[in-house]
């Protein structure tokens, strides 16, 4: 009897420690990528994925890392394509915070001809 209790409290001791495991926690970084005139596309180079229409609040997640190298080309019908890189901070917990308190990258594109 006393073997049975044993065993029985050591698998309730191991289910309860992996149920404190942590899981694979993600680290979340934003920015706000804003142009001047706004009004471009922004496409990631990583993956030739359009971002969005600047001014874009732009989200990535990680599970390892604490910070992203980005690469972006912003274009605009009568502006030169402008290629820009970045690096994202991801010290955030959840996607929420880190779109409510995004990085902000500014960049000026030059009209064609100039």
């Amino acid at each position: 009897m006393m073997l049975k209790r044993s065993c029985c409290m050591k698998n309730m001791l191991f289910s309860a420690a992996i149920l404190a495991l942590p899981g694979c926690a993600q680290n979340h970084g934003a920015a706000y990528i804003n142009t001047v005139p706004q009004g471009a596309e922004v496409v990631n180079l990583n993956d030739d994925t359009v971002l969005g229409i600047t001014p874009v609040k732009v989200w990535w997640a990680e599970s390892s890392e604490k910070r992203k190298f980005i690469n972006v080309r912003i274009q605009k019908p009568g502006y030169r394509d402008k290629t820009s890189s970045f690096w994202v901070t991801l010290r955030h917990r959840d996607k929420n915070s880190a779109l409510s308190d995004s990085q902000f990258v500014e960049i000026e594109l030059q009209q064609q001809g100039q």
